[in-house]
């Protein structure tokens, strides 16, 4: 259980200064759909949901969640794509005093195995058989190792191996549920993407995420006018669902889920929905800006492009505005410690694309050593916050929790920061992934911004692979545009007259058909280190 929930001292602060409230989430949906019933709420490309229809349908399905014998705090999990379902299913818990659990549909065996029993789940939703993988039979499979795994239903229509047909039940006619509950409880479950290890699951309440998201809207200037349209995965809770889903729901506007992402698919429904406000992460760009068609496309309608979820070179920043015509937005932070900080439309341009914002109202930052001392102006350090938008620690894991926050409740992010005199942070790498050369520290991040602006790489990263005699040598994971060859020679001399320092070089090419990513889009070192270690040095 979470071993980190606030005192009443700070909820009356947080009450008092206005970032925190004293309702549920689900209130502020209620609200919206009294004043305007009929306006599109949710919508993926199975259906659309109008806020009426929306609130009406949660009261449905939590109903029954509650008939099943759930008690306050159980463990609710949906395994999907970007369907509107994770939504739904999401308001139903916050209103039947549930936990909400989404779960990427990427993850197999191992990854739903342990979150299942870490998180002690009840109930799952998983799709029907889809792309030549059955979720029931992988839930039959798991079952004997699930003990408080009860039920599970399907998406879709009724299954065999299911105990309900979920939109059978949601669409059911009941009474409204009237069930009374504190938003400081930790009701919803980020899910880390796992770039490093396994996932784990990160404990949020209502508060934590409506400090959060009125952050962002504020940030962005989100209103009932605004159409969201979500890009990357929103089905770790993360990333794709707090800017794309849940910010939006809570100021009254529309949201929209990308089910399938292709970059034509991206373009497509952007310019069908004329949507307002898109969220990607930095890959998605990427790919969006290489494409040969993007410009033949109508963005005129687009007013802010969200970018979250990892860095964005400038240059690549600086092209998004001007190729979509709007205003780049970032957000910084991370699925269990929160947001600190993020940009603002009204930000210069030279800081939207080069740092992450200035720190918000009520969050504190702290740049240390690794002795965890602070470290002087304008010098790089570990970007350490307390926030009214942290989560409450990690679900059923409480070391892992004492280890990622300090004793005064500042949160240790692993990324390495520098503060500029105007007060916006630019992240310079992370702490654990700085590559060791003959003594001599390398940031990965440092270079991948160098390698982008190669005219033949379409994707980067750079890890660092074992060396007997310097112990870490610099490797560029590349994917080029129609697979160019970049040799180690050409990608030298190209960061040479960039003017950077010949230690800090990568001395191996390994050439990619695509980066391995995490299922919340972003790319995997772990993964990426353990096949550039599989191959031999000159097939790379």
């Amino acid at each position: 259980m979470p071993v980190r929930t606030p005192t009443p001292e700070l909820i009356g602060k947080f009450i008092a200064a206005g970032v925190w409230q004293d309702r549920p989430l689900h209130a502020v949906v209620d609200a919206h759909a009294r004043t305007r019933p009929d306006a599109p709420a949710i919508a993926d490309q199975h259906e659309r949901l109008s806020y009426a229809e929306f609130v009406r349908r949660s009261h449905a399905l939590g109903r029954y969640f509650l008939d099943l014998g759930l008690a306050p705090g159980a463990r609710v999990a949906v395994q999907s794509g970007n369907r509107l379902a994770l939504a739904l299913t999401h308001l139903a818990c916050n209103r039947a005093d549930l936990v909400f659990v989404p779960l990427s549909n990427a993850w197999r065996h191992k990854e739903i195995g342990h979150l299942l029993a870490v998180a002690e789940a009840e109930v799952l939703v998983v799709p029907q058989a889809e792309a030549g993988f059955d979720y029931l039979r992988m839930v039959a499979d798991l079952r004997h190792e699930l003990p408080a795994l009860r039920h599970v239903g399907s998406l879709d229509g009724p299954a065999l191996g299911a105990n309900f047909d979920y939109d059978e039940v949601s669409r059911r006619e009941v009474a409204p549920l009237a069930v009374d509950r504190d938003p400081n409880d930790a009701r919803y479950v980020m899910v880390t993407s796992g770039t490093t290890e396994l996932p784990r699951m990160s404990l949020w309440s209502d508060n934590n995420l409506w400090a959060f998201m009125q952050e962002f809207i504020r940030s962005i200037e989100l209103g009932e006018n605004d159409i969201a349209v979500g890009l990357s995965p929103a089905n770790t809770g993360a990333v794709g669902y707090v800017f794309a889903v849940l910010g939006p729901l809570l100021a009254g506007a529309a949201s929209v889920l990308l089910e399938e992402w292709s970059v034509e698919n991206a373009f497509r429904l952007m310019v069908d929905e004329h949507a307002t406000t898109a969220t990607a992460v930095p890959t998605q760009v990427v790919k969006m800006l290489q494409s040969e068609t993007v410009r033949d496309h109508d963005f005129s309608s687009l007013r802010v492009f969200t970018n979250a979820g990892a860095a964005m070179p400038p240059h690549t920043a600086a092209k998004m505005e001007e190729v979509f015509g709007c205003t780049g937005h970032v957000c910084y932070g991370a699925s269990d410690g929160g947001s600190p900080i993020m940009t603002k439309l009204g930000d210069p341009a030279e800081f939207r694309h080069t740092t992450v914002g200035q720190v918000s109202a009520l969050s504190e930052i702290r740049l240390v050593d690794a002795l965890g001392e602070e470290v002087g102006a304008g010098q790089a350090g570990e970007i350490c916050w307390r926030t009214p938008t942290k989560s409450h620690g990690y679900l059923n894991e409480p070391e892992r929790t004492a280890a990622a926050w300090d004793e005064e409740g500042f949160y240790r992010s692993g990324d390495l920061g520098v503060l500029n005199e105007a007060g916006y942070l630019r992240i310079v790498g992370r702490s654990k992934d700085v590559i060791i050369r003959g003594g001599q520290n390398i940031s990965p991040l440092e270079i991948e911004i160098a390698v982008s602006k190669h005219p033949a790489v379409a994707e980067v990263s750079v890890v660092g692979v074992p060396d007997p005699v310097y112990g870490e040598r610099a490797c560029a994971c590349l994917v080029t545009r129609q697979n160019q060859p970049v040799t180690v020679a050409e990608l030298a001399a190209f960061l040479l007259d960039q003017g950077m320092a010949r230690y800090k070089l990568p001395e191996r090419v390994a050439l990619f058909d695509e980066l391995p990513k995490s299922a919340g889009g972003k790319i995997s070192k772990v993964e990426l280190r353990h096949r550039v270690a599989a191959r031999e040095p000159a097939e790379a």
